[in-house]
């Protein structure tokens, strides 16, 4: 079963060029996770009342051509199923029928109360059925992010209430936002970026009042973290439109920029 849903890109969420930002990208994303949930009879509401929840803990999207404001897009997503603790989920966007966008994720189920990774349900395979399509080329089990690098371009970011979600977490949206802004402030004359590979490392408490982002060049990749004292909360790569075409990783597992 795949879900769907249509909408307009609207004002509020493109950028100064009137193109679709990364964190738009990722709450269309979201929201048509939720659908899809919804339509399984597994929707977050009922999922809470369990004391269970998703939790989105590495994706890569890929943009082909960037979604502009005013343009009509068909969001699809559907389960690739699940091994063990981990939950495959893939998205595409058309656009007049163009592909523009692709993105495949990795998810796992966790106790909202324990704060404990489950092991996924046999049920999900019911709640979403499993289909064999795959968005993309990348293989997100063999992506490892480099933790430990010293960034050249760095600036830190307050952490406000509003920046929680209903699981109490910093919405997964904005680490893009974060990286969005810092490289457009260190590259101003850059081309947009093209995709973006994060793993989601460790959760931002509420106790914590601001984190940092930092970014370096590496090898051809451009690499990136998100921070605090003796935390890393996030990580990944990212690449811009004149970058080479193909992807980080393919799905034979050969990485075309592994962090050092």
């Amino acid at each position: 079963m795949k879900a769907e849903i249509q909408r307009k890109v609207g004002f509020y969420e493109v950028d100064a060029g009137f193109s679709l930002r990364f964190k738009s990208l990722l709450h269309f994303f979201q929201d048509l996770t939720g659908v899809h949930s919804d339509l399984g009879g597994c929707g977050i509401r009922w999922l809470m009342g369990q004391g269970r929840a998703w939790v989105l803990h590495r994706t890569c999207v890929r943009v082909h051509r960037t979604p502009c404001l005013g343009d009509e897009l068909r969001i699809l997503t559907w389960s690739r199923g699940s091994k063990g603790f981990r939950a495959y989920r893939d998205f595409e966007i058309y656009c007049r029928g163009e592909k523009i966008v692709s993105a495949t994720s990795l998810w796992i189920f966790i106790d909202t109360e324990k704060k404990k990774i489950l092991k996924v349900p046999e049920e999900a395979a019911q709640w979403y059925t499993i289909e064999t399509d795959r968005a993309m080329d990348m293989d997100i089990d063999e992506f490892h992010p480099n933790l430990k690098f010293e960034p050249e371009h760095s600036e830190t970011v307050e952490i406000r209430p509003s920046d929680f979600d209903p699981l109490d977490h910093v919405n997964n949206a904005l680490y893009l936002d974060f990286l969005e802004n810092l490289v457009g402030r260190t590259y101003p004359d850059q081309t947009r970026i093209r995709e973006v590979v994060i793993q989601f490392h460790n959760e931002i408490p509420r106790q914590v009042g601001r984190v940092d982002i930092g970014i370096r060049q590496n090898n051809g990749s451009n690499e990136f973290k998100i921070f605090s004292p003796g935390c890393v909360h996030a990580a990944g790569t990212f690449q811009f439109f004149d970058s080479p075409e193909s992807g980080p990783i393919t799905e034979q597992g050969h990485s075309l920029n592994k962090p050092s």
